[in-house]
This record gives structure tokens, sequence and C-alpha cells, in this order.
């Protein structure tokens, strides 16, 4: 078979074509690739070299997880990498691609998902999917007839692979995709379109112009051509644009991928938040991103977006209203509960009374009060049964869609960890909410604000889960995430206040520590659509 050329990428044949010298500019033209040779060859050794690449964070690399590895290298040289992978069998090329791209690419894992499979034909347009490839149909293969070929089958045409038993079906037909008959709507790779490096502040109004299949963003210092869909160097240039006026509408899919980046697109000058409306402009791009990541992007178009199971540890009577009415307003389609009465002062009677109103699955786990906080929430975690955990605080203020946030950032960053920034905070001594952007957002990191970290049940698992200290048990658990060679992501802050009480706090810091930095001030709790806080919320003072 011809063996497969794209732009970006250069392949070469070596030993009978058992061997293949690959040279790509990006990531992204490897991940073009490897659908495209789906079929193409069986092969035992790959030299991969990738001209631009850097690591999410320092020393980071990722697995091949493939069976029969034989030799795996990787070193960087110049700007860009070079790795070596062999195997002791012959592997389907795409499948060899793939593995090659899981080692540069981070990717979210520990979640029971369907398994997909690949038949040969698939164009370029299938690049969302190159990290998954690690099944292919080949004619000569053997399997088990008692066990179904497929979960889900992505085939290039729907006559393609007819006889092959299988739950489900995607079509990838050029930039058309259907789940078993039915228009998928995907015009976005997370990989690619997304706000990895964007600022919570700052940032410039563009103009943008479209010519044809060309599109154009100008402002001073930055001007941008688009041709075709937004690459990732069209994404690091555009970071510093928060908003774009056009001279007339776009294209779906390129204002798709546009928001999907963070950028506010409108061809009304007048619909766009004024120039010093800094949360506006927040409030704007966050959720123009969630919604083009949301509903356009693969997992969406397929529906298989992971169950989640809230974490929460409680021994504080005068927060369970708050905590309660937190986790009634949460949106997500596949959402359970696990609540920890932690001790003598909370009665799991009690909170079973009054959380009948909760519209999720409900748990709710007596804890006796010797066991430490981590200790508890280990014991929730064992009872709950989604497939991504997440924990929350019994104090702090959590809007609608603060779920979803955590889910698409952990679906574009592949971080074993996701958490928010710690943006905004409710000092109650001082009846005041501040902004703070002392932590960068949409970037990999360290640390993330302790109630709002998300990882999957597998990978808690795999660190040994929560360790059994009294405090710090967040800080504990990233670390032993890094020191496992997993990532950190940090997302935005909007939709996740942290609450400062004035009767004091877990935490060792002052109030008078985030009274620093402080970009604005609002009395009260502030009150705002994108903190679920329209109507106003009062905090009741501790007992």
């Amino acid at each position: 078979m011809t063996v497969p050329q794209i732009p970006g990428a250069r392949v070469r044949q070596r030993r009978r074509g058992t061997t293949w010298q690959v040279r790509v500019t990006r990531t992204e033209d490897l991940a073009r690739l490897v659908p495209v040779s789906i079929g193409a060859a069986r092969i035992t050794e790959l030299d991969l070299t990738v001209d631009l690449w850097g690591p999410p964070q320092e020393g980071w690399l990722g697995y091949p997880s493939i069976a029969r590895v034989a030799q795996f290298e990787a070193s960087l040289k110049g700007s860009g990498v070079v790795v070596r992978l062999v195997t002791s069998a012959p592997s389907d090329a795409g499948v060899v691609l793939s593995a090659a791209l899981r080692c540069l690419r981070p990717i979210p894992s520990g979640e029971a998902t369907a398994m997909l499979t690949f038949a040969p034909g698939l164009t370029e347009e299938a690049a969302p999917f190159a990290a998954k490839v690690v099944d292919v149909l080949t004619p000569e293969e053997l399997r088990d007839p008692h066990v179904r070929r497929a979960d889900i089958l992505v085939v290039p045409s729907q006559d393609s692979a007819a006889e092959v038993e299988r739950a489900r079906t995607v079509v990838v037909s050029g930039a058309d995709w259907h789940l078993d008959g039915v228009p998928m709507g995907v015009h976005v790779d997370p990989a690619v379109q997304r706000p990895v490096g964007r600022r919570s502040v700052g940032g410039v109004v563009a103009r943008g112009t479209l010519a044809g299949e060309r599109f154009t963003v100008s402002a001073p210092g930055v001007t941008v051509v688009v041709d075709g869909d937004v690459n990732t160097s069209h994404v690091r240039e555009l970071r510093g644009v928060k908003g774009v006026v056009v001279d007339a509408p776009l294209p779906r899919r390129l204002a798709t991928q546009l928001a999907a980046c963070g950028l506010v697109v409108s061809d009304d000058l007048g619909l766009l938040p004024p120039d010093d409306d800094g949360l506006g402009w927040q409030a704007a791009s966050v959720r123009a991103r969630r919604a083009a990541l949301r509903d356009h992007s693969p997992v969406a178009g397929m529906r298989t977006w992971p169950s989640v199971s809230v974490i929460i540890v409680t021994n504080r009577p005068d927060h369970l209203d708050h905590m309660l009415a937190m986790l009634s307003g949460l949106r997500y389609p596949d959402l359970e509960v696990i609540i920890g009465s932690h001790g003598d002062r909370m009665s799991a009677a009690r909170i079973w009374e009054r959380a009948t109103n909760v519209p999720h699955r409900v748990t709710v786990l007596p804890i006796d009060s010797g066991k430490t906080l981590g200790q508890a929430l280990q014991m929730c975690s064992d009872r709950a049964e989604g497939d991504l955990f997440t924990k929350m605080d019994d104090d702090d203020i959590y809007a609608p869609e603060h779920i979803w946030d955590l889910v698409i950032a952990r679906e574009y960053s592949g971080a074993q960890v996701v958490g928010k920034t710690l943006d905004w905070i409710y000092l109650q001594a001082q009846d005041t909410t501040v902004f703070r952007p002392a932590y960068g957002a949409e970037r990999y990191a360290d640390f993330v604000a302790g109630g709002t970290i998300l990882i999957s049940c597998a990978d808690l698992m795999s660190v040994g889960g929560w360790r059994p200290v009294p405090k710090s048990v967040d800080r504990a658990l990233l670390d032993r995430v890094i020191a496992d060679g997993g990532l950190v992501y940090r997302t935005h802050g909007l939709g996740y206040i942290y609450v400062r009480h004035q009767a004091g706090h877990t935490a060792s810091v002052s109030d008078d520590h985030f009274l620093t930095k402080v970009v604005d001030k609002y009395d009260g709790v502030i009150a705002h659509e994108a903190f679920g806080t329209q109507a106003g919320l009062v905090l009741r003072s501790e007992e």
C-alpha cells in the first residue's frame, strides 16, 4: 500500500516497509497522520522526529500504552524531540504512531470508556481520535466470535465493515461526522482548539475580516491569518486577543473553533462588554469556550461524557443549608453526591431529611470523629460509583456549571488532576469579595484550589487514594500525582468562590494575605450569573 503523505509530515520506509522514519513539524501533524496510516503497513520500528515540541511541564513524558514494546526512547533535540519505538511483533502503523503521540500529548486517563475500533480508509479529519487508536480492523485477524468486535466502530463510510459486530458506528467522512446516522456536529479538536495559556485578565479587541476561506485577525501588534482550521500556532498567537469584531458572521466551524480557544466573537461591537468590564469579558469568554467544547467535541458528539461523583465531608451543621443549596444547583447529566457526616456535630439522619430536594442521587455516610479528614474522604470515595471524583467544601460557593468546567478542562488538558484557580475569595470579616488573580489560569501547574479537585477514580487509586492525614489532604494528593509522573492543570476560576469565615479557617494564612494583589473588590458576596449568585447570597456566621 502507498505510504501516506500529508502536509507537515514526511514518511519514509526502510527494511521492506517494517521501519518507518517519520518527520513532522508539530504533534498536530502527527495526529493527522495517524488515521490515514491505519491499514497502510505493519511495522516493528518507528523513528519519529517532531521539529517543534515542548512538554506541558518540564520533564513530563507520556506512555505508549501498547503491548509488545521492546524499546522506547525519547530525547530533546533543539526545539523538538526524537522518539524511537520498537515492538517485538509487527503492529499496524496507525497503532504505533498513535502510541508515539500518547508519549508526547497528554490525554485523559483512568475512566471506563467504550473501546474504539478503527477501519482503514480514514482521512485527516479523524485526527481528533488519533490518540485513541489502539485497535484496528485487519483482514487476517482471528478474534473470539463470542466477544463483540467493537464498542464503537470508526469508519470512513456507512458501508465500511458492514458485517462487523459493534454497538455503535461513527462515520467520519470529510468534515462531516455521524453517529449511527445522526450528524454529530464535531467542529473542535480539544487537543488543538483550546484555551490553554489564556489569562483571566487583559487582552485586546481585534478586527476580523473574512475573504473566501481566509480569515484575518488584526490588532496593534497582532496579525493572525487562519486559512482552514485553527491550529496550535494560531491559538498561541491569539492568546492576547480577548475579542474579535467581524465584518460578517463567520462559518460555524471557524466561529466554534475560535470560541473553544476563549475568544469572544461578534459582528456587533455594541454586543461586546465594555473594555474596562473585566468580569464581563471573563464571563463571555468562559461561556464561549464552554459551549464550543461541550457541544462540538468528539466526546460531545458521541455523548460519552464521564459520570461524576461529588465527594463532600462536613461536620458543621451551620453550613448544611448552604451546602445542599450548592449541590442542588449543580448541572451535569450524570452526577451523584456522596456526603460524609464526620463526627457527632452533624447528624446523618438530619442530612438525609434535608437532602430530599437535591436533584441528584445522594448517599450519606456516617463517619466516626476519630477518622482523619483524609480517611473520611477515602471512605466516601470507596462508596462512589462515578468515573470521576470531585471534591467540594461545605462552605464555598459553586456556580451551576462548575462540574462542566472541570470535566471540559480535563478533556482538553489531558491532566490527571484538574481544578480551578483561586481567583475569587469572599472575606466574611470584611463582607467583601475580592478578585485576586495571583495564580495563572489555564496552565499546567502544581497547585489548584482544594475545593475544586477533579480526578478519575482509577487515577486516585493508582496513587494510593487520599492520604490519611488530618489536614493538607489536597496538597498531599497533588504531591502524589506529580511524583507519579502525572499532570495537574489549573483552569479558570470563574464559577467558584473560596469563602473565608470570620470565626477562623482550616487554612493557616490570615485574611490580610488575600487583600494583597487584589484587582477588584465587591461589597458582600458578589452577585453575578457567573457564580449563580445573581439573586444575591447571604452567608450566615458560624455559631
